[in-house]
């Protein structure tokens, strides 16, 4: 008998598609809604209002089929993210005018896209360290940031696989 026959009990990480479907969960029949940030979710879109999702399905009411929380309150709850923007050496002068911009950032992809937010801003002995939970919205925020102030350096890093973590530098030149 061959030592390969017995089936393995690792879980390898999934790659593109499959990880795409284990993040989201299979799609469920009916509406589900995060406890937490009350999105919901119903053919394999989240919605970030009862209202937008009435619209949507143009109908006058909406019957939550199950509570499950959404990936974007999993990974807060976990402590996770997929980007990280640094931002350092920036002037005294514009600190509330950056942070305003972060802010509004943030609201605008939550708007679009509820799963879509800046977990924290964070403040650091050089600057500022962003958590995003898209690795993607993290490098739309440097390049909001580097057209807003033109003086500013930005340099991209990718995490290496499995892992899919942006990592964002920001430096203000002088």
């Amino acid at each position: 008998m061959s030592p390969f026959t017995q089936s393995s009990v690792v879980k390898l990480p999934l790659r593109g598609r499959a990880a795409k479907n284990e993040e989201y969960w299979r799609e469920h029949k009916g509406i589900v809604a995060c406890p937490r940030c009350k999105n919901l979710h119903t053919k394999k879109r989240w919605y970030v209002s009862e209202d937008k999702l009435k619209r949507t399905l143009k109908t006058s009411k909406i019957i939550v089929t199950e509570k499950k929380s959404c990936p974007a309150c999993t990974m807060i709850k976990n402590h996770t993210f997929e980007g990280e923007v640094f931002i350092e050496g920036f002037p005294t002068e514009m600190k509330q005018e950056l942070k305003n911009l972060i802010n509004n950032f943030g609201e605008r992809a939550t708007a679009i896209d509820p799963q879509d937010r800046i977990i924290a801003t964070e403040t650091t002995r050089k600057g500022y360290r962003v958590t995003t939970t898209e690795n993607q919205l993290a490098n739309k925020l440097a390049k909001k940031i580097r057209d807003a102030f033109n003086t500013v350096e930005v340099t991209f890093r990718n995490s290496a696989e499995p892992s899919e973590v942006s990592r964002v530098h920001v430096i203000f030149t002088k």
